[in-house]
């Protein structure tokens, strides 16, 4: 038969489990800071930042369009191709540091001097 646990008995353990779960929260505790001060240092990978990384919705960015004769260009999308244009020259695309670009659309081109060294153009 099972012993009957008094109420004095049952007060001891009672607050013998609560002295060892202090214990343990005490102990676990500077442990959660320092991991938590590791995740928020640079270079780290936490989930939860990771995750709103890739939940943050892209920004609007302001866009500029040329208009003229029944066409239109985005700006953007041209500067693009003059850097892609720029890389298969056999430049590194590291290496712009600046952009001029000049677009004509009466010509279908845009010219680029990049870096004050580097000029060309591309078919629009």
């Amino acid at each position: 038969m099972a012993k009957k646990a008094t109420g004095k008995k049952v007060a001891e353990e009672v607050k013998e489990m609560k002295v060892t779960a202090a214990e343990t929260v005490a102990k676990v505790q500077p442990a959660e800071e320092k991991v938590a001060k590791e995740m928020k240092k640079p270079g780290s990978v936490n989930k939860s930042t990771a995750a709103k990384a890739v939940e943050k919705k892209p920004e609007k960015k302001d866009e500029v369009f040329v208009q003229f004769a029944g066409e239109e260009y985005a700006v953007a999308e041209v500067m693009e191709k003059v850097k892609a244009a720029y890389v298969a020259e056999g430049h590194r695309a590291s290496g712009v540091k600046s952009v001029r670009l000049y677009i004509k659309p009466e010509e279908r081109k845009a010219y680029y001097v990049i870096n004050d060294k580097a000029a060309g153009s591309i078919d629009l």
